[in-house]
C-alpha cells in the first residue's frame, strides 16, 4: 500500500505516536498561510502529512529534479 491510500485515521495515528526527532519536519504553508511541518517518520513515500486538530493535512512531496 502506498501512502496515498492511508485514510486520515491512518495518518493521524502514524502523526500521533512519531517522535518529533523522528519525523521528516518537511516545511508546508498551507492555503490560510499557515507554516506546518511534516510529522510523518523520516523516509516515508511521496505524501506528507500533519495534524491539524482532528483532521490530517497532506501535501504532496516535491518531483525530484532531472539531472
Amino acid at each position: 500500500m502506498t501512502d496515498k491510500h492511508l485514510t486520515d485515521d491512518q495518518l493521524l495515528l502514524e502523526t500521533d505516536y512519531t517522535s518529533y526527532a523522528s519525523s521528516c519536519r518537511d516545511p508546508h504553508i498551507t492555503p490560510t498561510n499557515d507554516l506546518v511541518e511534516c510529522r510523518r517518520q523520516s523516509g516515508h513515500d511521496d505524501t506528507h502529512a500533519t495534524r491539524s486538530g482532528l483532521r490530517a493535512i497532506r501535501w504532496a512531496a516535491p518531483e525530484p529534479h532531472a539531472a
